[in-house]
């Protein structure tokens, strides 16, 4: 996971909020009618998709319509169940591949989730998650604070970040990125190192761990 600029919120947003949002609170809060059958939210898929060349911004892998776990949706960070009022609110929603949607479900532990797209630098991916080169796995930074480090743990283990196969396609890639980045003249890497952290390409928030733990090969 990496830090995501999620963008200008578009005008339509806030019609649809000033529209639809007391039906949700109303619905979930209240207990009132019937579950809304509005999800406008939808509309901006493909706008918060092209942030980040349609890779989900929680395991980074490309979301493809042809497939039903990586079929590309809109996830409420916190989730519609459990804070109705943020349904159509820009700052909540997040790019998402149906897996982790569907793994990330309408919980919300005590310290809260990682969030891809927070505002407070201090509070984003990079702050919070390491990659074990050996396993393929995200790990929690060290030195974090007790609450930092549970809210990283829950994001992993609640979305599934270290699943089997999340883990091996993931360890796949850095593992041949180093690979190609090694064999590379000094000069030319970089030059490669740029292309495959852009914010468009797929694990680059990973890849950009694992080149901080290479900086031997970068001098």
């Amino acid at each position: 996971m990496k830090w995501v600029d999620r963008g200008l919120e578009p005008g339509r947003v806030a019609e649809y909020a000033s529209g639809f949002t007391q039906g949700w609170i109303d619905y979930f809060e209240h207990s009132v009618g019937a579950r809304p059958d509005d999800s406008h939210w939808r509309e901006f898929r493909p706008q918060l998709g092209g942030r980040t060349g349609d890779n989900c911004w929680y395991c980074e892998r490309a979301c493809n319509s042809g497939s039903a776990e990586r079929a590309p949706t809109v996830d409420h960070f916190r989730p519609l169940r459990r804070f109705p009022a943020l349904a159509y609110t820009w700052s909540n929603w997040v790019y998402s591949c149906h897996r982790c949607n569907n793994s990330k479900g309408d919980g919300w532990p005590e310290h809260g989730y990682v969030d891809p797209c927070a505002a407070d630098a201090a509070e984003r991916p990079e702050r919070h998650f390491d990659y074990d080169q050996l396993t393929g796995e995200i790990v929690p930074r060290s030195g974090l604070a007790v609450d930092a480090r549970l809210r990283a743990l829950r994001t992993i283990d609640d979305l599934g970040l270290n699943a089997v196969d999340v883990r091996y396609y993931r360890h796949n890639y850095t593992r041949k990125f180093v690979e190609d980045l090694s064999a590379l003249p000094i000069f030319d890497r970089q030059d490669f190192v740029a292309t495959f952290t852009g914010q468009t390409v797929e694990y680059a928030g990973v890849t950009r761990m694992v080149v901080e733990q290479m900086t031997d090969l970068l001098r």
